[in-house]
C-alpha cells in the first residue's frame, strides 16, 4: 500500500514528501508518472538505497508483497547541490547511493533500518535532509533554483530565450548550468511542468473542454496536447478526467 507523508513546517521548502510502500497485498505493476521530482527510495527488506532520477516519461515498476520501501522525493532543483555527479546523468534512472553521495553520508544512512516505526524512520531522515542541507549550502545554484522555480509558476509556459534574458545569463551557459544541476534540459523540464499543471486542470476543472485547456497550457491544439500526453504518460488526456 502506498502512502505519502507531509514533511514538517522546517523542511517542507526543501522536499515534496516523504512515501511509503508497503503490506500490498497482491504484487502489481506499478505506474510512475514524471513529476520534476528525484526520489531517493530505501529498500528496507534488501537493505539497498538508490535515487530515482527524474524522468521524462513514465515508468512501470514492480511491486510485490514483500516490498518494503520508504522514499523522500524532492524536486530536482533542491536535490542538485547533494550529488557527487552532474543529474543529467541519473535522468531516467535508478543509481545506487554510492555514485551520489560520500562515504561519511552512507554511514549516515545506514542507522535507518536500525529504527523501529515509520514514524521513527520519518523523523530520522528529516534530521538527515536538514543537516545534509546545511552541509552543503554552498553548492547550491541560486540563479539555476530561482530559473526552475520561475517556470513552475508560469506553469511550464515560457521559452528559453525569455528565461535567460530575465536572468541576465547567456542562453549557452544557462542550458550547460541547467542541465547538469537539474537533470532535463530547459525544454523538458518545461514539458513535463506543463504536463503536470494541464493533467491538474483536467482533473479539476470538469466543465472546462479539454480543447480550452490545451491552448490555455501553451498547446497549439487538442492533438498537441494529446501526443504530449501519450509520450509522458501513455495516457490519453481524457484518462485524468
Amino acid at each position: 500500500m502506498y502512502k505519502e507523508i507531509k514533511p514538517s513546517e522546517g523542511i517542507n521548502n526543501l522536499i515534496d514528501s516523504f512515501w511509503t510502500f508497503s503490506k500490498n497485498k497482491t504484487s502489481e505493476n506499478f505506474k510512475v508518472l514524471p513529476d520534476t521530482c528525484a526520489d531517493l527510495i530505501f529498500d528496507l527488506n534488501q537493505n539497498k538505497y538508490f535515487l530515482s532520477g527524474i524522468m521524462t516519461h513514465y515508468q512501470l515498476t514492480e511491486l510485490t508483497t514483500e516490498s518494503n520501501l520508504i522514499g523522500i522525493r524532492f524536486k530536482t532543483e533542491m536535490f542538485g547541490s547533494l550529488s557527487k555527479i552532474p543529474l543529467n546523468e541519473t535522468k531516467n534512472l535508478q543509481v545506487e547511493l554510492s555514485q551520489i553521495f560520500p562515504t561519511k553520508t552512507l554511514n549516515r544512512l545506514n542507522q535507518l533500518n536500525e529504527l523501529g516505526t515509520i514514524t521513527d524512520k520519518v523523523n530520522f531522515l528529516e534530521s538527515f535532509v536538514e543537516t545534509t542541507f546545511k552541509d552543503n549550502h554552498r553548492k547550491q545554484d541560486q540563479l539555476i533554483i530561482s530559473v526552475a522555480q520561475n517556470i513552475r509558476s508560469l506553469n511550464g509556459i515560457v521559452t528559453i530565450k525569455d528565461v535567460a534574458k530575465s536572468h541576465h545569463i547567456s542562453l549557452r551557459q544557462l542550458e550547460r548550468r541547467f542541465k547538469s544541476y537539474i537533470g532535463l534540459t530547459i525544454k523538458e523540464f518545461s514539458n513535463i511542468v506543463r504536463y503536470n499543471n494541464a493533467k491538474k486542470s483536467i482533473a479539476t476543472l470538469s466543465e472546462t473542454s479539454l480543447l480550452e485547456i490545451a491552448f490555455n497550457m501553451g498547446f497549439f491544439d487538442h492533438s498537441h496536447m494529446t501526443n504530449e500526453f501519450k509520450r509522458i504518460s501513455g495516457e490519453n488526456p481524457s484518462y485524468f478526467r
